[in-house]
């Protein structure tokens, strides 16, 4: 997003300062310059190219994903001050304590993919489902120096991106991962296709990318 700007306000910088040496040249050589009035006429159009440069690629750049999802507030579902080994040892004992499965998502808030996952999960159609069968734990990876240790105890890799996420049965055995980067590309998922990827993993104890779930 940075560069995009920088680029954008270099081109804008070069064209005034061509516009500046041009009527300094044709003062030095007698030449009839510009007169001011079409001089600020040209300034202000300037201006306004960059106000709208800097508007298109804010549009361009914030973090929006598939189906109209707005991510511009403070929502901030990975936290990185929390205890992650004491919080999934946790989870894991309430999970087993009320029959449940347990998901453990390792990812970041500054992950569009991550964000969006963690929407779709808590959106009307998944909790639906997922109430009364899932307990959920999101785990910070910040960029990537933190809870790797954690990740690594449970056999989870992060080499393939984030988010990625294991999974337990109500009795606590692990069914697996998602290691070969099944929920990675999350933006480009429904709520729809994550509902279908849970019932998979509670029904049929398997792990499929979402959008390859039947």
């Amino acid at each position: 997003m940075k560069q995009a700007r920088t680029t954008g306000l270099v081109f804008l910088a070069g064209l005034i300062g061509g516009l500046v040496v041009y009527h300094s040249l044709m003062v030095i050589t007698g030449q009839t310059p510009v007169d001011r009035e079409l001089l600020d006429e040209q300034h202000a159009e300037l201006e306004q190219l960059r106000e709208e440069n800097l508007e298109l690629t804010e549009e361009l750049f914030s973090p929006r994903a598939r189906g109209g999802i707005d991510f511009s507030g403070l929502e901030s579902p990975y936290d990185s001050q929390a205890d992650s080994a004491a919080t999934i040892e946790n989870a894991r004992a309430l999970a087993q304590d009320k029959n449940k499965f347990l998901m453990v998502t390792f990812g970041a808030n500054w992950c569009l993919d991550c964000r969006t996952l963690h929407r779709h999960l808590n959106s009307e159609p998944v909790m639906s489902y997922t109430n009364d069968l899932f307990e959920f734990v999101n785990v910070d990876v910040g960029k990537f120096n933190l809870n790797r240790d954690v990740a690594e105890s449970l056999g989870v890799s992060l080499t393939v991106g984030i988010p990625v996420a294991i999974f337990f049965d109500p009795e606590g055995n692990v069914i697996g991962t998602t290691n070969e980067g099944q929920l990675e590309p999350a933006r480009h998922y429904s709520s729809k296709q994550i509902l279908k990827f849970v019932r998979d993993i509670a029904e049929r104890s398997r792990i499929l990318a979402p959008d390859s779930v039947e």
